[in-house]
């Protein structure tokens, strides 16, 4: 998978992987939410998030009895599946996402939705690459301090996982937690994957699927805790000619309540 990626990363003029996406989602649009195997998957990851949402860490209670509100970022945020997901759970929501098309759907949805800005808005932005993505926002108080972040089916589109995961757990409120969910990598599943998916890639993904142990120490570099890692429950159907059955995970880990 790797051999043909190498060839454009050392050429300044040409586009980073983070540009390729950001151009492929902006004409991607809301069609591609419509095809038949990515709804059923979108469907399967917002039951099992919400099904795991003590897992995750979506907790109200604090240590002393009284209730706090839940903020969460849905970082990569797309259409807004995370978000969907998990808003009956929590009190405010903001999203994030590279393509301003993606930002501009998201936002319409939540509007159509009857959901106010103040629960729930996206931004365009780009946290490994800030400057490719100008955000003023992105700074702001505004978009730190979360009780919950998740990165749902992006963290294969990035060129460096390990600086990802570091740059969102910054994101974290003390406590809070980070959640990907994602490709496992055919290795790990058993799932064999399909001799034409191999050239599926065209520049905007970078790897197939991940092990457990190096986002799990992608996680522990990032200073976060109390690991965990879960298969989504039923594996994902895809076209033969993309790879077939395939099997996607959640991972969660914590930023210590004592930074």
């Amino acid at each position: 998978m790797a051999h043909h990626h190498h060839h454009h990363h050392h050429h300044g003029a040409e586009k980073s992987l983070g540009e390729h996406n950001k151009e492929h989602f902006d004409k991607v649009g809301e069609d591609a939410f419509a095809i038949p195997w990515i709804v059923d998957m979108s469907n399967q990851i917002a039951a099992d998030l919400h099904q795991n949402a003590e897992w995750i860490g979506i907790n109200h209670s604090t240590s002393d009895g009284s209730s706090k509100p839940i903020r969460l970022l849905d970082y990569a945020c797309g259409n807004g599946l995370a978000s969907r997901a998990l808003a009956p759970l929590v009190d405010t929501i903001r999203g994030i996402d590279i393509s301003s098309t993606m930002v501009e759907l998201y936002n319409t949805k939540a509007q159509e939705g009857g959901i106010s800005p103040e629960k729930k808005r996206a931004i365009s932005g780009d946290l490994l690459h800030p400057e490719a993505t100008p955000s003023p926002e992105l700074n702001s108080p505004e978009f730190f301090g979360f009780d919950v972040i998740v990165m749902c089916m992006a963290l294969h589109h990035v060129e460096d996982p390990t600086a990802m995961i570091q740059k969102l757990s910054e994101r974290l409120a003390e406590g809070g937690s980070l959640v990907i969910v994602d490709w496992v990598t055919p290795e790990e599943s058993g799932c064999p994957l399909a001799d034409k998916a191999q050239e599926m890639s065209n520049h905007t993904i970078t790897r197939l699927g991940f092990f457990e142990k190096d986002v799990k120490e992608a996680y522990e570099k990032a200073g976060l805790e109390d690991w965990g890692w879960k298969w989504v429950s039923e594996r994902c159907k895809m076209p033969e000619e993309i790879g077939g059955e395939q099997q996607l995970f959640m991972a969660r880990g914590k930023r210590s309540g004592s930074q």
